[in-house]
C-alpha cells in the first residue's frame, strides 16, 4: 500500500523533537551541547520558520519542513546515472542502495525540495519514511515522537481526508461564513 507524508505546518511548533526522532533512529546523532535545539549530526529533516503574519487580526507562527517527499515520479530516480535510487514497489517510499551511489549529487540538482543530504563518505541519504518501522505496523520515528501531532504518515486516499477536514475547520473559523 502506497504511503506518504503529510506535515501540518500549522500545528508544529518547533520544538524539533522529529529532527531528534529521526537522527536517534538512523544512528546520525552525535551527543553534544546544546540539546535538543541543536542536536548535531545529519538532518535528514530540516524544519524553519516562517511569518509572523497577520490574519483576521491574529498573528500565526508557522514552519516549514523539508524532507524527501517521496515523489511519484521522483526526478531524481531519472537523474541518478548509477540507479542507486528506486522506488520500494509495494510502499512508493524512494530508497537508496548506498552502494551504488557515487556521490554525483545529481539527485540534488532536481529535487523541487532540496532533501538531498550527503553523509561524511559523500554518499546520498533519504529520509526512508522509517520503512522497517512501517512493516512491522508501528508509526514513523517523527510521527511516533510529534507531540503536537504535526506530521502523519498513511496512504495518499487518508491524507486527503485530513486536509479536507482541516480545511473545512479552516472556513468554518474564518469570517468567510
Amino acid at each position: 500500500m502506497r504511503k506518504a507524508i503529510y506535515r501540518d505546518m500549522e500545528a508544529c511548533v518547533n520544538c524539533k523533537a522529529c529532527m531528534i526522532a529521526c537522527k536517534v533512529k538512523h544512528m546520525s546523532y552525535h551527543a553534544g551541547p546544546p540539546m535538543p535545539a541543536e542536536a548535531k549530526g545529519r538532518n535528514l529533516v530540516n524544519v524553519y520558520p516562517t511569518g509572523p503574519e497577520i490574519r483576521g487580526g491574529r498573528v500565526y507562527q508557522s514552519f516549514v519542513s523539508i524532507a524527501c517527499m517521496h515523489c511519484d515520479p521522483a526526478p531524481c530516480i531519472k537523474a541518478c546515472p548509477t540507479s542507486a535510487i528506486y522506488k520500494d514497489l509495494e510502499t512508493g517510499i524512494t530508497l537508496v542502495d548506498q552502494g551504488k551511489c557515487i556521490g554525483c549529487k545529481a539527485c540534488l540538482w532536481v529535487c523541487p525540495y532540496g532533501a538531498p543530504v550527503f553523509d561524511e563518505h559523500g554518499k546520498l541519504t533519504l529520509c526512508d519514511l522509517c520503512i522497517d518501522r512501517l512493516r512491522q505496523g508501528k508509526k514513523t520515528a517523527c510521527e511516533a515522537t510529534c507531540q503536537a501531532g504535526a506530521i502523519f504518515v498513511g496512504t495518499p486516499e487518508q491524507i486527503g481526508e485530513r486536509q479536507a477536514r482541516k480545511a473545512v475547520r479552516r472556513i468554518e473559523q474564518s469570517s468567510v461564513i
